[in-house]
């Protein structure tokens, strides 16, 4: 008996009505983004009530300042400039007097840098705060609080900790994306699946084992996702997820640019601010290229696509990162391989952190992290912009897909021979 093939999702007429129905949703969206940017703009500097996501002192010309990133009860996130002087509010919900006269509706979908004083601060600590500092009491090391505070709850990383990370190619490891959501959907299945089954074979048998556990694991990351105050990678991640599963228990392909395609358009419909989100489509590209190598290798065993694929990811990865970043290291190369062990290494630090040895490997990545040595290397932007070109080409044509994988190395030969 032959194979079932799973099918696609849209043929052109219905791909069409679809697509209205995403431009309708984006229009209430916009909407109703554009009512919340008349609120803050009724006055010049109104009061508001905010979330303190992360708060650090920057240079701002040639000053000392606090630069505070803030989260609005309307969901907006904007970056604040403030006395230099300040303690550490992060986690804190925050009063907080805006000069907003000057900002038009593209900033406010952007994300807002203005000044601001803060005139009360209350004592509550949001529940992502809470978990850092259990996370962080654990670690002496301030670079392993950093390290594990981005890891597990989404915090954001010091500006000196992070050109580190994304100078020894480790950033796309470290910041919680799809690739974390699939190991934390594995991991719950993996612990689920046999508390389920057994409550099932007594008291329901006749209910979806699979669905009702991917149900309960959709719900658990919603939780996730909200607590860590919907990070634009993780926003992504789930809707990837969320999608995913739904087509696949319908028996439409998964692994195909129309799947992708859908996926980004409901989120950006949805949450139209995605749309300047350089996190967002970080991850979205990264996922095409994951796409375009199945497509053309998916007959490889498993454990070869695997391992070829982690190559592909970081060849191809690296033209637009570097353009973009322009941080490398000779450690940098060495991140293919640190990227596969990191498979085990995240569930394994996420059971040490939970049985409160969290710490155990401090000493040797606090070593490996003062040994790594960055300089700057200068990779134009039109290198990035062509990556790009080339992978949308890829999704037809396999020269594109070498022609990318040529760049990858040109781009790689190149860093290499500016540390040199």
């Amino acid at each position: 008996m032959s194979k079932l093939e799973r099918v696609d999702l849209f043929d052109r007429k219905s791909g069409l009505l679809f697509f209205l129905f995403l431009l309708f949703i984006a229009s209430l969206s916009l909407s109703y983004e554009y009512y919340q940017f008349t609120k803050l703009k009724t006055f010049d500097d109104p009061l508001v009530r905010a979330s303190v996501i992360d708060q650090e002192i920057r240079l701002i010309a040639d000053k000392p300042k606090t630069s505070m990133k803030l989260r609005l009860e309307n969901g907006s996130t904007l970056r604040c400039a403030m006395s230099p002087y300040l303690r550490d509010l992060r986690g804190r919900e925050v009063l907080v007097e805006l000069q907003v006269a000057k900002v038009t509706f593209l900033d406010f979908l952007k994300g807002i840098h203005t000044r601001g004083v803060i005139t009360e601060v209350y004592p509550e600590l949001s529940l992502k705060e809470q978990w850092y500092r259990r996370i962080a009491s654990v670690h002496e090391d301030q670079w392993m609080r950093e390290l594990y505070g981005a890891l597990f709850v989404a915090t954001p990383m010091s500006q000196e900790f992070q050109t580190l990370i994304g100078g020894m190619g480790l950033s796309a490891a470290i910041s919680i994306s799809g690739y974390h959501f699939a190991i934390l959907s594995a991991i719950g299945f993996f612990l689920l699946r046999p508390l389920y089954r057994a409550a099932q074979d007594r008291y329901f048998p006749y209910r979806h084992g699979n669905r009702d556990v991917y149900i309960i694991i959709l719900v658990l990351l919603g939780f996730y996702l909200w607590a860590l105050e919907f990070n634009p990678a993780m926003v992504r991640s789930f809707g990837m997820i969320a999608v995913g599963y739904w087509l696949y228990d319908r028996g439409i392909r998964i692994i195909s640019f129309q799947t992708l395609a859908v996926t980004l358009g409901i989120l950006l419909a949805f949450f139209p601010k995605l749309f300047f989100s350089l996190a967002f489509w970080f991850s979205a590209f990264g996922v095409l290229l994951i796409f375009i190598f199945i497509r053309y290798f998916e007959h490889w065993k498993k454990w070869q696509i695997f391992l070829a694929l982690n190559v592909w990811l970081y060849l191809t990865m690296l033209p637009i990162s570097l353009s973009i970043f322009g941080t490398f290291g000779w450690i940098h190369a060495g991140s293919i391989g640190m990227n596969i062990i990191f498979n085990l290494y995240y569930p394994l630090v996420l059971a040490f952190h939970t049985i409160g040895i969290g710490e155990i490997f401090d000493p040797y990545l606090v070593r490996m992290f003062e040994s790594a040595e960055i300089k700057k290397v200068e990779i134009p932007i039109i290198v990035g912009w062509s990556s790009i070109i080339l992978a949308l080409g890829a999704m037809w044509r396999k020269e594109a897909f070498w022609l990318l994988a040529l760049l990858g190395i040109a781009v790689l030969s190149s860093a290499v021979y500016q540390i040199a």
